[in-house]
């Protein structure tokens, strides 16, 4: 983040960190296949679709400005559906770093039909954090060097920081069926979110009171 500063997120025991560092990710992506496979023999027969859905989610992780990517598989009969959880800092927006700011700049939208698109804005409290802003839903994302959007259940959680910027914590997954579990899931990782060193904020930054 800066110097002095950090986070931390405690991951459920099958979830993985993802390297996403050019230099480095493709070795390493290599090593995670051979451990997800021996954990879960299912997956040999998908070795190579999960080597590519992986480097897929650490190069678009990176484009999109990520320095952290965390992530599960769900193994279907014929298939591997990918979750995945990013970090970015990245600017406020022009009203401020404000939970309620940045909330406000936040769009909504109902479904207009069953399978249709949607999303909601809130404001939510963080136990190790305080206030933030939330974006969720279910929406239509195209991802760097894609041509073809992908629906894809989403969940933007926006933490205030102490230098003006935002911490972003994203997390997506294409598993429409799942997307109620899915967003309470999000939740409960994000939950865990802790600011430390130069980032970390006090009871009046963060919006408690005792």
């Amino acid at each position: 983040m800066t110097d002095g500063a950090a986070f931390s997120l405690t991951l459920p025991v099958n979830w993985f960190e993802l390297d996403v560092r050019p230099s480095s990710r493709d070795l390493t992506i290599g090593l995670l296949v051979e451990a997800q496979i021996r954990e879960q023999p299912a997956f040999w027969a998908h070795r190579s679709e999960l080597t590519k859905i992986l480097r897929r989610l650490a190069r678009d992780a990176w484009d999109s400005g990520a320095r952290y990517c965390a992530g599960f598989l769900i193994a279907l009969e014929e298939s591997i559906i990918p979750g995945s959880l990013s970090v970015s800092v990245i600017p406020a927006p022009p009203g401020g770093a404000s939970a309620d700011a940045v909330a406000e700049s936040l769009t909504s939208k109902e479904a207009q039909a069953d399978g249709d698109t949607w999303s909601r804005r809130m404001i939510v409290t963080l136990p190790n954090v305080g206030r933030a802003a939330r974006h969720e839903g279910v929406i239509d994302v195209t991802l760097p060097n894609d041509r073809q959007a992908t629906r894809t259940i989403i969940q933007q959680t926006f933490v205030p920081l102490l230098d003006g910027r935002v911490l972003l914590v994203s997390c997506a997954s294409p598993a429409l069926d799942l997307t109620d579990p899915l967003l309470e899931l999000f939740d409960a990782v994000v939950s865990t979110l802790a600011l430390h060193g130069t980032a970390a904020r006090s009871d009046e930054d963060n919006g408690r009171t005792g």
